[in-house]
């Protein structure tokens, strides 16, 4: 495979990845407002059936016939609405994932591909709250954004004000033309572990953007 159709695969694989996670934003987002209607129709449920239980004690026996559907019907309804809300509950995300591996694993799709300089000061177990694939693909946007120029990446751990936090700093000679489509990806990467993104002048010329992530 040669060097162009192996950027070309990179690049289809970032943007399948990028699919997936705005099919699971969207998901998510999905399941917290139909968990949230069920919540409010829930309660409702239970003024039904409190309302109900009142009126057993003041009906005719005549009339309990229909008292009692009602409350068989309020009680199967806050059954349903139950499972509503657990169906509505968003699958677990595989988080916690140690960034040396997932560095490495970014770094050697980009072997042979990018002017890199690594400078990696952490140790492997050290975590974030993001899962190994959104990690690798975080470096790989950073990579792809600037393939075309010689970069480093530094990877450290600092402390500010008693919270600790990894560093992935990306820094160029240059500052890239045109729309910065690859960094929607990482801003998004960044928004689900918590983290924060900065783009900034380097002194000399250049561009560097800073990816801080809490430490898990």
């Amino acid at each position: 495979m040669t060097k162009t159709e192996r950027w070309l695969a990179l690049a289809q694989r970032q943007r399948r990845f990028e699919w997936l996670l705005a099919c699971d934003e969207q998901q998510r987002t999905a399941n917290a407002l139909v968990a949230g209607r069920t919540h409010d129709l829930l309660n409702l449920v239970q003024i039904v059936d409190l309302a109900s239980q009142e009126l057993v004690r003041r009906t005719e026996p005549a009339a309990r016939e229909f008292v009692d559907d009602i409350r068989r019907a309020a009680e199967d309804a806050k059954v349903s609405l139950r499972v509503l809300m657990a169906l509505a509950r968003p699958e677990p995300r595989h988080l916690h994932a140690p960034v040396g591996p997932a560095i490495a694993a970014a770094i050697e799709s980009l072997r042979d591909l990018a002017m890199l300089n690594l400078h990696l000061t952490i140790t492997p177990d050290l975590a974030t709250r993001c899962s190994a694939d959104e990690l690798e693909h975080l470096v790989l946007g950073l990579a792809l954004d600037v393939l075309d120029h010689p970069f480093e990446l530094v990877v450290r751990e600092r402390t500010i004000q008693g919270r600790r936090w990894i560093e992935i700093v990306r820094g160029t000679t240059v500052v890239p033309d045109g729309e910065r489509f690859e960094l929607h990806v990482v801003e998004a990467i960044v928004r689900r572990g918590d983290g924060e993104l900065a783009t900034s002048e380097r002194r000399g010329g250049g561009l560097e953007v800073v990816v801080a992530l809490p430490v898990a």
